[in-house]
C-alpha cells in the first residue's frame, strides 16, 4: 500500500512530513540554478509547443533567456522592480520568466482570461514596469495598466507599433560572458502569484526564491509531462521549475482543454505525468477518444483543487491502468501541503508532505488530537514573504511563530491521513447546529451518477441555513433529487445535515479558471433555479 511518512508528536500534537533537505544553500539563486542546468544540457528538449508546433531545447530557451536578461538589465531593472507577465501557455513564456529569475526581478503571472478589472486590480498593486502579454490581450491589459503605463511587448502576434519579443532577441557580444544576478539575501522574492479568489478578490502573493529550489524525489529529465495551468498559478509555477530547475520536458497547448486533444497529446508525446483538475478527469471518463490505449503511457495522474466522485475515480483508473492516480491539497500562499498518493482513502486530503507541519487548532488556538476538528495551520519551516504590499493581511494569514492559518477545518485520522471538511467561513448553522457543506458534499459524490457537486446554505429566517445541492449528473443518467436526499439522509443521521432546501442540476457547475467552485456563484445557481 502507497504511503508517505508522516509522524506525530503526542506531547505536542504536531504532524510532521518528511525532513526536506537541499543541496543548495538557501541564498542560492533559482535563476543560476537554471543557467548552468540549461548550460550543461543544450540538447535536451526542455518544452514542445503541440499548438505553435515548436520544439525548445535546453541550448535555445538558454538563449533568449539571456537576451531578455540583459534587455531588463541594460534597461536597469532590478529586485526592486517587478515584470508583469499575462499570457497563455506559449513558447515564449518560460524563457521570459527565466529571464526574470536570471535577473533576480520578480515577475507578476496574471491570468489573461481574468476580467479587465481584476487584471487592473492585480496589476495595480505591483505595478509592473514591462508586461509581456498575447497581441490578443493587448487592449485589454493596455486598458488595464493605464494608470501606471508600462512598457508592453507582444509574446504572441504582431501588432503596429507595438514591440515584440522577438526585438529582444538580437545577439550582443555581452551574452557570451553573461552571468545571473546574485540575489540581495535567501528570502528575496522571485515571483508573484495571484491568490484563488475563492473568497473575493484574489491578492498577490509573494514567492521566495527559498520556495524553487527544493529537491524533488519525483522528478528527473526523463519525465515528459503536461500541466494545464498557467504561470499565475502555483501549479502552473511548479510546472514551469519541473523543466527548468529539473530537466523535465513539459508539453504545453494554448488551446482551451479538450478531452480528445489531450488523450491525442498523451499518445503522440508519450506524456508519462500530468495534472490536471477534477472537472478535466469527469470530462476524460465521459469523452469516447479517451481510451486505454491512447493514455497507456500516463505513470502518474494528479488532481487537485476539487472534488472527484468515487465512481469517477474508478472510471479513470480503468482508463489510466498504468497510472498511479493522486490528490493533492495546497494552497498559492505555502504550496503543496499533503498529497493522497494512490487514494488510499478515497476522501483524505492525503498525508504531510516532506517539509511540511501540520497542526489543528480550536477557536482558542488550542491544538488538537486524532478525529478533533478545527483549523488547519502549516508551517513550512521557510519564510513567507508574504502578500505584496499588504502587510495587514500577512499577518492576519500567518502568526509570530510562522504557522500559516488556512481557514480551512479539517481533521487528522488514526492513520495520519488529513481531511478537509470545509472553509471555515463556510460553516452554517441550522437550528443552532453547525454543518460542514463539504461533508454533505462527500457524501452525494458516493452516487455513481454524480459528477460534480456543490452544497449551499440557502437562509431561512425560522431556521437558519439549510442545506441545498447543485449537481451536475453523468449525461443520459436517471438520477433525481428524490434520491439524494434519501441518500444522504441514510449516510447523515444529523437534523442540520438534511437537504431540506432541494436540489437541483445543472449542466456546469460555476468554477474559476483553474476549476475551483465558486460557491457564491453555485449558490446565485442555486437560487435562480428555485425560482423557476
Amino acid at each position: 500500500m502507497l504511503s508517505i511518512p508522516t509522524t506525530y508528536d503526542d506531547k505536542t500534537k504536531v504532524w510532521s512530513g518528511m525532513k526536506l533537505e537541499s543541496v543548495y544553500k538557501n541564498d542560492t539563486s533559482v535563476g543560476k540554478i537554471i543557467f548552468k542546468t540549461m548550460r550543461n544540457w543544450p540538447r535536451n528538449v526542455c518544452q514542445i509547443s503541440d499548438t505553435e508546433n515548436v520544439t525548445v531545447t535546453y541550448g535555445q530557451a538558454l538563449t533568449w533567456a539571456t537576451r531578455v536578461a540583459l534587455y531588463l538589465k541594460k534597461s536597469g531593472y532590478n529586485h526592486t522592480d517587478v515584470i508583469g507577465i499575462s499570457a497563455k501557455n506559449s513558447t515564449y513564456v518560460m524563457p521570459v520568466a527565466v529571464a526574470c529569475l536570471m535577473n533576480a526581478t520578480p515577475f507578476h503571472s496574471v491570468n489573461p482570461l481574468l476580467d479587465g478589472g481584476t487584471i487592473k486590480h492585480l496589476f495595480n498593486i505591483t505595478k509592473p514596469k514591462v508586461v509581456f502579454c498575447d497581441a490578443a490581450d493587448y487592449d485589454k491589459v493596455h486598458s488595464a495598466t493605464s494608470e501606471f503605463q508600462p512598457i508592453i511587448i507582444t509574446l504572441t502576434g504582431h501588432l503596429d507599433g507595438i514591440q515584440k519579443i522577438e526585438d529582444l532577441f538580437e545577439p550582443s557580444h555581452a551574452e557570451m560572458f553573461y552571468e545571473p544576478e546574485p540575489l540581495q539575501d535567501e528570502f528575496q522574492t522571485v515571483a508573484i502569484l495571484c491568490s484563488s479568489g475563492t473568497t473575493g478578490l484574489p491578492k498577490a502573493v509573494c514567492v521566495p526564491n527559498g520556495v524553487l529550489i527544493q529537491d524533488s524525489m519525483a522528478i528527473n529529465s526523463e519525465l515528459i509531462y503536461f500541466v494545464s495551468a498557467s504561470l499565475d498559478w502555483i501549479t502552473g509555477l511548479w510546472a514551469f521549475v519541473f523543466s527548468a530547475v529539473f530537466g523535465a520536458t513539459r508539453i504545453i497547448t494554448t488551446s482551451p482543454f479538450d478531452p480528445a486533444n489531450f488523450s491525442r497529446m498523451v499518445e503522440k508525446y508519450k506524456i508519462n505525468y500530468c495534472i490536471i483538475p477534477p472537472e478535466h478527469i469527469s470530462s476524460l471518463v465521459d469523452c469516447p477518444e479517451a481510451t486505454s490505449e491512447r493514455l497507456a503511457s500516463l505513470r502518474r495522474l494528479n488532481y487537485g483543487g476539487g472534488l472527484v466522485t468515487v465512481a469517477t475515480l474508478k472510471n479513470i483508473q480503468s482508463l489510466c491502468p498504468n497510472a498511479i492516480i493522486s490528490s493533492a491539497y495546497g494552497m498559492t500562499e505555502v504550496g503543496s501541503i499533503a498529497l493522497n498518493l494512490g487514494q488510499v482513502k478515497l476522501s483524505a486530503a492525503g498525508k504531510p508532505l516532506p517539509g511540511k507541519r501540520i497542526r489543528i487548532i480550536n477557536e482558542q488556538g488550542k491544538n488538537l488530537g486524532y478525529h478533533e476538528i478545527g483549523e488547519i495551520c502549516v508551517h513550512t519551516g521557510r519564510v513567507w514573504s508574504g502578500y505584496y504590499n499588504n502587510p495587514e493581511e500577512s499577518h492576519r494569514v500567518q502568526d509570530d511563530e510562522g504557522w500559516f492559518h488556512t481557514g480551512d477545518m479539517g481533521y487528522f485520522d488514526e492513520d495520519n491521513y488529513l481531511y478537509i471538511v470545509d472553509r471555515q467561513k463556510e460553516v452554517r448553522k441550522y437550528k443552532g447546529l453547525q454543518y460542514w457543506p463539504t461533508e454533505i458534499e462527500n457524501v452525494i459524490a458516493e452516487l455513481p451518477d454524480v459528477v460534480r457537486v456543490c452544497v449551499v446554505g440557502i437562509y431561512d429566517e425560522h431556521y437558519g441555513d439549510e442545506a441545498g445541492a447543485l449537481v451536475v449528473k453523468r449525461k443520459g443518467s436517471d438520477l433525481s433529487a428524490n434520491d439524494i436526499i434519501e441518500h444522504v439522509a441514510k449516510r447523515l443521521l444529523d437534523t442540520q445535515k438534511q437537504i431540506r432546501a432541494g436540489v437541483f442540476f445543472t449542466d456546469k457547475m460555476p468554477a474559476n479558471l483553474n476549476g475551483k467552485v465558486m460557491r457564491k456563484a453555485a449558490h446565485d445557481a442555486f437560487i435562480a433555479l428555485s425560482k423557476k
